[in-house]
């Protein structure tokens, strides 16, 4: 089972947009960490042990217990070395506490890192302070800094606001400037995004893709998960189900506490006892998972009937409960802002990938149709001599429509989707 384990509710910034709610000094005991391994290496109902095993490492800001941390990755380790296990850990920090002997730490635990960075200086500077206020601008460059000096793979995360999004395109540029290999982005979908809002929003990410091209053809490997994920879907024909929202099945976030939930995204402040599904003492309750959303389909997706005929669907993201919940108030019903992003996103992604294609970019073909087992420099000998034509799947999108917005909060309406 994959598990997240919340270290602290405490954090040293005060992020606008953060859905971990108020920040309190309650760390995780170690014993519900040794708890959490034990759910995370536990056999599943047929009594198989995992081969695989994902452990994250979140918070608040999960660096203030590094301790915590480096010897619950440590245990997990040689655990899953002594099992035969593959085991991949990943921290998400504000990178403010980084330097280059934390770095060292990390990685010699093989700790993947993500650091939390909204991009230029004045569109960071919009929603992520210090606690108490100030800039947190210097503190996270030098976090990225030291990230960057390590030469390991990493990935910046960028929250896209109303206020930011006209900024995202200069911001993925100076992040890939930086240096910085993969940028992804979080849409915060419970914003009041305005018209002028959401066209801000499609000038950055027509700006996020013409910086991603502009590296590709520079002969350099980067990826901005969007669009990423739009592309090889596509190749794919379609999510599988790695791609999709498990919320509870298969993964559990663990509270400080040891209150279990389908996503760390749900934690909160851990007062919430109608979306727990269980404890580190008592395990997954298969129930509690199954009634979290009673109407979900086989492929996950929200159940809007509007989305049943969209042409999107096949590789729509909308089978995130948690995006569903923080714009609706109900995990299985998409909202329309993010309706508008899967349809935009997909079209801007489309465009980009079939003019690299034309061109035969090597390092496009190498990036996405390699990763699916195919030989790239075989294919582009094939498209030079015409033996094949381009294998995109090309996609009409779906009509203009209003998008239903059952139990929305105050102050939020359904937008059209741009078709």
């Amino acid at each position: 089972m994959d598990v997240s384990l919340v270290l602290t509710h405490d954090c040293n910034l005060g992020c606008g947009y953060c859905y971990t709610g108020a920040k309190f000094r309650r760390r995780m005991p170690r014993e519900v960490a040794r708890k959490a391994l034990e759910l995370a290496f536990s056999r599943d109902r047929l009594g198989i042990a995992p081969r695989e095993i994902e452990l994250s490492y979140f918070g608040g800001e999960p660096l203030l217990e590094l301790e915590l941390l480096l010897d619950t990755a440590r245990a997990a380790k040689e655990r899953a070395e002594a099992a035969g296990v593959e085991l991949r850990q990943t921290v998400t920090t504000n990178g403010t506490l980084l330097d280059a002997e934390k770095v060292r730490a990390l990685h010699a635990l093989d700790l993947y890192v993500a650091l939390s960075i909204d991009g230029v200086r004045d569109a960071h500077e919009l929603n992520r302070p210090r606690m108490g206020g100030g800039s947190s601008f210097e503190a996270v460059e030098r976090g990225l800094d030291a990230l960057l000096a390590a030469g390991r793979s990493f990935e910046t995360i960028t929250v896209v606001t109303p206020s930011s999004a006209r900024r995202l395109g200069d911001s993925v540029a100076w992040l890939f400037g930086k240096g910085v290999p993969r940028v992804s982005l979080n849409p915060c979908y419970e914003a009041a995004w305005s018209d002028e809002a959401l066209a801000d929003w499609e000038h950055g990410m027509r700006g996020a893709a013409d910086a991603m091209a502009a590296c590709m053809r520079a002969g350099r490997t980067v990826s901005v998960s969007t669009f990423d994920n739009k592309i090889l879907a596509a190749l794919k024909g379609g999510l599988g189900a790695e791609d999709r929202c498990k919320l509870g099945d298969g993964f559990a976030a663990v509270s400080p506490d040891g209150w279990l939930y389908g996503c760390e995204r749900l934690v909160g402040e851990d007062d919430h006892p109608e979306l727990r599904v269980g404890h580190v003492d008592t395990g997954l309750d298969a129930r509690a998972v199954a009634c979290a959303r009673p109407d979900v389909a086989e492929d996950r997706h929200a159940i809007n009937a509007e989305c049943a005929e969209c042409t999107e669907r096949f590789r729509c993201a909308a089978s995130c409960a948690c995006a569903n919940r923080a714009e609706t108030g109900d995990m299985q019903i998409a909202g329309g802002v993010q309706c508008w992003h899967e349809q935009t996103s997909a079209r801007i992604a489309d465009t980009m990938a079939e003019a690299l294609f034309g061109e035969q970019n090597p390092t496009f073909l190498r990036w996405f149709y390699g990763r699916m087992g195919v030989d790239a420099d075989a294919l582009a000998e094939k498209l030079r001599s015409g033996e094949l034509e381009l294998p995109l799947r090309r996609v009409e999108h779906a009509p203009a429509r209003q998008v239903a917005r059952a139990g929305a909060p105050e102050g939020k309406r359904a937008l059209p989707v741009v078709s």
